[in-house]
């Protein structure tokens, strides 16, 4: 089994633990799977898989972010609503995707019948580097060695945008999207330390890179 489908199958067992003993269904898009059946009020659909970064812990690592539509529908679309996104919430892997982070046809594509919401699915793909040996650093160079990905996030775990993110271990910095993500190169040590710019203000942030990606908080 892929490592995307492994990712998307752990996320299902999470929503199918929230709901029993009712079902969810994947629907793979296939004609067979066109109507859902009667005893799976929720559907889930894969939307988009996007490259996100590279990594690097037990190895080269290519970061992947899945993103699936979880669908309610029938009678208690409400309730498996809550227990869904409480599900989600207390899995501190994925997360939802706030109003505002993505396109309405994005939404409107994948929930089509009832309520639903996007979730986040992280996804490490690992993969063998080329054998030959690394050239050799130039005098003066930065020491950082790898990619380090994270969002900036303000209180409400909202994404903050145009920030300015700068891993003190380099010489480069990052300015975040419109979702608050961003990356950075960094050294490979596993505490960070970064400067932090938002509208002017500038905070000195720690964290650790032992989970990727990092979150940082803008309190």
């Amino acid at each position: 089994m892929g490592h995307v489908q492994s990712s998307l199958y752990d996320l299902l067992r999470v929503l199918s633990a929230a709901v029993d003993p009712q079902h969810v269904r994947f629907d793979d898009g296939s004609p067979t799977a066109v109507v859902p059946p009667p005893d799976a009020p929720v559907t889930v659909r894969a939307v988009t898989l996007n490259r996100v970064g590279r990594s690097r812990r037990d190895g080269p690592a290519l970061d992947l972010e899945l993103r699936v539509a979880v669908e309610c529908h029938g009678p208690e679309q409400l309730e498996n609503m809550e227990r869904l996104l409480l599900a989600v919430e207390l899995h501190g892997q994925y997360s939802v995707v706030s109003s505002g982070e993505f396109r309405p046809e994005e939404y409107s594509g994948a929930v089509r019948q009832g309520l639903g919401f996007l979730v986040r699915v992280p996804v490490s793909l690992p993969f063998e580097e080329p054998s030959d040996p690394p050239a050799q650093a130039a005098v003066g160079a930065s020491t950082a060695g790898r990619r380090i990905r994270g969002r900036l996030v303000d209180v409400h775990n909202k994404g903050i945008s145009d920030a300015y993110i700068h891993a003190h271990s380099s010489a480069t910095a990052a300015v975040s999207d419109a979702t608050g993500h961003f990356e950075v190169l960094a050294s490979a040590d596993e505490v960070q330390h970064f400067a932090v710019a938002v509208n002017g203000a500038e905070r000195e942030v720690s964290a650790s890179t032992r989970s990727l990606p990092l979150v940082i908080r803008w309190l």
